[in-house]
């Protein structure tokens, strides 16, 4: 099994993205090892499908959070309960209307245990398709955390994706798999986790 992701997209001209779709990607962007290495990955994989017989699959996941996550990884989830959890300003980069799909993790592991399980070779959405903009997710999250942190805006990331939304009908058709929590009980899902992480964080330094 390959674990790709909704980078193979890039800043998609298509919404919501569906397999079939082929990306909009900048293969000399500072994104841009990242975004080619998965559609790389992809197709060695289905080279090897092809040529070799290799009895492959290939998921693409979007944004999975959840307890266990770095603390200092760089992706929203983690970097937005970390400040609002040491009393720091949620960086929100450009205005904060990109939009993202945030999958708990035992969702994503759901899913991916019933695409290794089904018979399908080519690439299967495992996301939740419930779009939220980066500004919403900064609020839920000084919600939950009852933070007195306000927003911080910087500069938009050259090529960093718009949207992000996964149109999972073909993994609902072939692996009845949808997703089922909620951003909101997610994020409180893993509060008690990231808050022990920025515990632990305080004593390392």
């Amino acid at each position: 099994m390959m674990a790709s992701t909704s980078e193979c997209y890039g800043d998609p001209l298509v919404h919501p993205q569906t397999e079939t779709y082929w990306g909009h990607v900048n293969p000399i962007g500072p994104r841009s090892v990242y975004d080619e290495a998965k559609r790389f990955s992809e197709a060695v994989t289905m080279a090897y499908h092809r040529y070799h017989k290799v009895d492959t699959r290939i998921l693409r996941i979007f944004n999975t959070y959840g307890p266990r996550m770095q603390i200092n990884d760089g992706r929203v989830v983690p970097n937005f309960m970390g400040q609002a959890l040491r009393g720091e300003n949620l960086t929100v980069y450009g205005d904060g209307s990109q939009t993202r799909s945030f999958c708990y993790v035992s969702d994503e592991i759901d899913g991916i245990v019933r695409l290794s399980r089904s018979a399908e070779h080519e690439p299967v959405n495992i996301g939740n398709p419930d779009e939220f903009t980066i500004m919403e997710c900064a609020k839920r999250v000084i919600a939950i955390t009852g933070s007195s942190s306000t927003i911080q805006f910087e500069p938009l990331p050259k090529d960093d994706p718009k949207q992000r939304r996964p149109d999972i009908s073909k993994a609902r058709r072939l692996l009845a798999w949808a997703p089922r929590v909620q951003l909101e009980d997610g994020l409180k899902l893993s509060l008690d986790y990231f808050r022990t992480a920025v515990d632990v964080e305080k004593t390392v330094r």
